[in-house]
């Protein structure tokens, strides 16, 4: 086979050099930003390619050669669509289809022999049927286990040359698929190679590039910096620290007597689940956990969020009542008679606005270890998958990854801001916003606009009064 000169299609570095001189069939590179790592993957897509020409490959075989660049969202493979636009050698495109995201290449004799398609991994279910000659997964850390257990059998199909590179940065926990393969590779696993760097070993990086990226440790926790530019790996390095010594206690199968008890819902939309936490106030510990997916009938979760109330008689139950979905679920509940306070989770970028200052009170909450939460796999997978992206403008962004879900991080986060503060500490709830939400009836009559806050003066008077007689107190 001749050896492939990839200096006529790009200028790799020599750590990118490194990369493709491997003989080795699965190429893992957990290296730093900044580094090259899509540059990398379109080269070794060229290789791969250019290569697999040089090999007959058998008549049943269609296309000849198929290779696919998987990206975690649309978004991100929209920009190696770009890159592959503007670098593909035109002599080795057949033609090109935008609508598809598909090159079709050029064999020796200028007939088509090759499809290179650039997929997302939004929806795992389209990531099967095929086999592919090489798979390249970009951002790797950020592609969900549902997808990659639906791709990789498309690597093992007989008769296809089954090669890939998966390159990205650490994954933010230890069971993430990335970090598995990452860990096989570095041991030693037979036909895969492990490879890192950190985005200062680029050596086309000038020195504004570098000083930039020192600037991001004044953003940037030093954990998340260091996993983000140096590739360590390290299960706090995500938004969330602590979570391993946050875990503490188990469910309860009933409330205690004398506890006082508060709790969280985060209503599921579209593909979200619905996720119900009862916190006991005073300890800001976790002692029921409900979910519901996301093909449940509202009204039977607010059933059983009913019966809950009934059975642990929680002071209050923080809501997300964004949307007007959300606001119809809360003036149902409101119309029962549980204690509701809707909480409006703006989706702004600032640092001051409602969803931001919510994750940084369970974020400084778990840092000082003043929450506990039993060994939940659906809320430890999603705190700990919680990380932050780098804005186009240069900002940070506290969110899940693309195919994974915060239904119980918001969950949980509600929760807390009904807490009692831990000892010794005192923290301003200014942020907390609450609004007044019309009961079914009021939304028919239309007269809540007027009425909403003297109404809602009323019925805090009312629960005053309530308590009192039940006190003896007059």
């Amino acid at each position: 086979m001749t050896l492939i000169d990839l200096s006529q299609y790009y200028d790799p570095h020599e750590g990118q050099t490194e990369v493709h001189n491997s003989p080795a069939s699965i190429k893992v590179l957990e290296i730093g930003r900044r580094w090259g790592k899509s540059r990398c993957g379109y080269g070794e897509a060229v290789k791969n390619f250019v290569e697999a020409r040089e090999i007959e490959a058998p008549s049943s075989l269609i296309p000849p050669w198929h290779g696919w660049a998987l990206s975690p969202t649309f978004p991100q493979s929209r920009q190696i669509w770009n890159e592959a636009m503007s670098l593909w050698p035109s002599a080795l495109v057949h033609s090109v289809s935008q609508d598809e995201r598909t090159i079709y290449l050029n064999g020796s004799d200028k007939r088509t022999y090759g499809i290179l398609e650039f997929k997302s991994a939004h929806d795992p279910d389209s990531l099967q049927t095929v086999g592919l000659d090489f798979l390249w997964i970009q951002e790797a850390q950020d592609v969900s286990d549902q997808a990659f257990e639906k791709v990789l059998p498309t690597l093992r199909s007989p008769g296809r040359m089954g090669k890939g590179i998966f390159e990205g940065i650490p994954s933010s926990y230890a069971s993430h698929w990335f970090r598995r393969i990452c860990v096989a590779a570095e041991r030693g696993r037979e036909g895969y190679e492990y490879f890192h760097h950190t985005a200062f070993d680029n050596p086309m990086l000038d020195d504004y590039q570098r000083a930039e990226i020192e600037a991001d440790r004044d953003i940037l926790p030093d954990k998340a910096w260091r996993r983000m530019y140096l590739a360590e790996f390290n299960e706090d390095a995500g938004y969330f620290t602590n979570i391993s010594q946050c875990i503490a206690g188990e469910i309860l199968p009933g409330p205690v007597p004398g506890r006082q008890y508060v709790a969280g819902l985060d209503l599921g939309r579209k593909m979200d689940a619905s996720v119900f936490i009862i916190m006991d106030a005073t300890d800001r510990k976790v002692v029921h956990h409900t979910t519901w997916d996301s093909g449940q009938e509202w009204i039977l979760q607010r059933e059983a969020i009913i019966g809950r109330w009934k059975e642990w008689g929680f002071e209050r139950l923080i809501i997300d009542a964004t949307g007007m979905g959300g606001d119809m679920f809360v003036s149902e509940m409101v119309e029962a008679g549980l204690p509701v306070e809707p909480f409006i989770i703006g989706d702004n970028r600032s640092r001051t606005g409602t969803r931001t200052v919510l994750l940084q009170s369970l974020a400084v909450a778990m840092e000082r270890k003043t929450i506990s939460f039993p060994s939940i796999p659906s809320l430890l997978r999603q705190l700990r998958a919680f990380q932050y992206r780098k804005l186009p403008g240069g900002d940070f962004k506290a969110e899940a990854p693309s195919g994974e879900h915060d239904d119980e991080v918001f969950a949980l986060a509600l929760a807390l801001t009904a807490c009692d503060e831990p000892p010794g500490v005192s923290v301003a709830r200014s942020y907390y916003q609450s609004r007044y939400v019309p009961t079914q009836s009021e939304m028919e009559s239309g007269t809540f606009n007027s009425l909403g806050s003297r109404i809602m003066r009323e019925r805090k008077i009312e629960k005053i009064r309530e308590r009192q007689d039940a006190l003896g107190v007059r």
